[in-house]
């Protein structure tokens, strides 16, 4: 992808992007190293070399700091507040926003008149590089990076310095350009995160960052888009870049409006921040100290591919007899504060939402389903888009005790500790809240589907029981669920299937207009998964 006169090339495996020409670290500093970095008149010029910096960083402060805010409570959902260190601060909008919220926090930058200016709002930021900052080993809780990562030639190098100062369990939080977003790669060299080089060098893709952060000591347990709010005028200096004609003169049009200065918010979902947990190094046998986290390898067949598990969830969504079915087995328990554990592309969170849910939380860990989730469902106010594992542990300390319903569907399977996770989900419901619980049934059906799907294990009666019963829930009721099905998932494992046949579901879906009947009636001691239902007991 050329630009001007450098070439980015994009990575056959993850989609990241990399710049050819190395940029000396001299020469990258002189991009940073006064006022005009954050308060660039010439902004958008081709004369002045295009987007370099930003048009005025210092009018946005309300706004970033407001987004930084929204970083910090997504840590603190694993981290409580300590100590943190945001590197590259600028000005100290993140260090600000962290103090404000009963952080300890400091900061790093490289440009003088930012460091000047955040010391004399009393603030703690530094002017130094990271691996000059003298810090000591484990010394921080958290690591935030925001928008620094693209400007950066080796960022393997500083990650690698970051898991060095980051406490074992202390989070690292990483905001960057997504060049792996479909907006971002319809672009092309359109992309203003690409028009902005030399000044960006390295532009990651979800996949490529977690790579990155995984080979350093990291843990990805979570991401989200992140959009901008700002200023028509300001907004539509930073799309300008992206129009193949007449971007200067939408800005020109623009900033003559009246209402160039109302705030309005923007997420083309080509921006993300992703969330990692430090975890402790593995020992070599014999060696008696830590060795270099090993590489991240995709187990053979585990887990199927971000466009393999969309266009299957795509198939069953189209099964609207098979959809209806399941809704109608908690429809009336779905109400008030709800938790949706493996949501995958919002097929039963907009039956929720249509019956009556006041909030709903999508918990979701598969990237490409979680951005589809953001897609479909991310303006709705009453949303929030989660792309986290479940453990008791990590993910969702915030909803503990605050929610009226969790529903849990087909996910369980996929989790080797199952019985934390029942217990953070347990733990989420207020007293007389209810849980729904979907897992395949009987043991002996395990095949090539669920190999092909990443599951551990299927389910007894039993095992079920004991699980919510260890949550602290009690049991309302267990029984099979879909008797049809069967047939085709034994038929599926028999031919060594490794995804969904349209049309074999199709013809399933016909005939379940006939079965459901049948099978709402007679009840029969066998079916394709379990359902159980169970609510956390009132106080004595």
């Amino acid at each position: 992808m050329d630009v001007r006169h450098l070439t980015f090339r994009r990575c056959s495996r993850c989609g990241s992007l990399f710049l050819d020409r190395k940029v000396a670290d001299a020469e990258s500093r002189r991009l940073y190293e006064d006022e005009r970095y954050f308060a660039n008149p010439d902004f958008g010029s081709p004369e002045s070399g295009g987007y370099h910096g930003y048009r005025d960083y210092l009018a946005d402060r309300h706004h970033i700091e407001a987004k930084f805010a929204g970083v910090l409570a997504h840590v603190e959902r694993r981290v409580e507040p300590g100590r943190l260190l945001d590197v590259g601060a600028g000005p100290g909008f993140m260090v600000a926003a962290a103090t404000a919220r009963g952080w300890r926090a400091c900061g790093l930058d490289l440009n003088r008149w930012a460091v000047d200016r955040a010391r004399g709002e009393g603030l703690d930021v530094r002017l130094a590089a990271l691996d000059q900052a003298g810090l000591g080993d484990a010394s921080f809780d958290c690591v935030t990076m925001m928008d620094l990562l693209e400007h950066v030639s080796e960022p393997a190098t500083l990650v690698a310095e970051a898991a060095r100062i980051v406490r074992t369990g202390g989070a690292l939080a990483v905001l960057t350009p997504d060049a792996g977003s479909p907006v971002s790669r319809a672009l092309g060299a359109r992309w203003p995160e690409v028009q902005r080089a030399p000044e960006h060098m390295v532009l990651f893709s979800v996949a490529g960052l977690a790579a990155l952060l995984a080979r350093h000591g990291f843990e990805p347990v979570g991401w989200h888009s992140i959009g901008k709010t700002s200023s028509l005028a300001t907004l539509s200096a930073d799309v300008a870049p992206a129009l193949p004609a007449g971007g200067a003169a939408l800005e020109r049009a623009v900033s003559a409006l009246p209402v160039a200065d109302r705030s309005v918010e923007l997420d083309p979902h080509t921006k993300f921040c992703l969330y990692a947990r430090r975890v402790p190094a593995p020992a070599r046998p014999g060696s008696g100290r830590p060795s270099r986290p090993p590489r991240l390898a995709k187990r053979a067949g585990a887990v199927p591919p971000e466009d393999t598990v969309v266009a299957d969830l795509v198939k069953l969504a189209r099964a609207h007899r098979l959809s209806a079915w399941m809704y109608a087995q908690f429809r009336t328990r779905a109400q008030g504060s709800v938790i949706e554990v493996g949501a995958g592309i919002g097929t039963f969170s907009r039956l929720m939402l249509a019956g009556g849910a006041r909030r709903i939380v999508l918990v979701e860990p598969e990237p490409g389903s979680a951005r589809e989730l953001e897609r479909r469902l991310g303006r709705d106010q009453r949303v929030t888009v989660l792309c986290e594992q479940l453990s008791e542990t990590a993910g969702l300390a915030s909803e503990r005790g605050r929610n009226d319903f969790v529903l849990c569907q087909n996910v369980l399977e996929h989790i080797e500790h199952d019985a934390g996770a029942v217990r953070a989900m347990a733990a989420t419901l207020r007293p007389g809240g209810a849980m729904t619980l979907l897992v395949p049934a009987h043991p002996r059906l395990f095949g090539s589907l669920d190999r092909a799907y990443g599951h551990h294990r299927r389910y007894s009666r039993a095992r079920v029981r004991a699980l919510l019963a260890d949550a602290g829930l009690v049991v309302e009721e267990i029984r099979c669920f879909n008797l049809l099905g069967v047939l085709g998932w034994c038929a599926s494992n028999l031919r060594g299937s490794r995804d969904i046949d349209a049309r074999a579901l199709a013809v399933y879906d016909l005939a379940l207009g006939l079965w459901r009947p049948l099978e709402e009636r007679l009840r029969p001691a066998w079916g394709l998964s379990l359902l159980a239902h169970a609510r956390k007991p009132e106080p004595a």
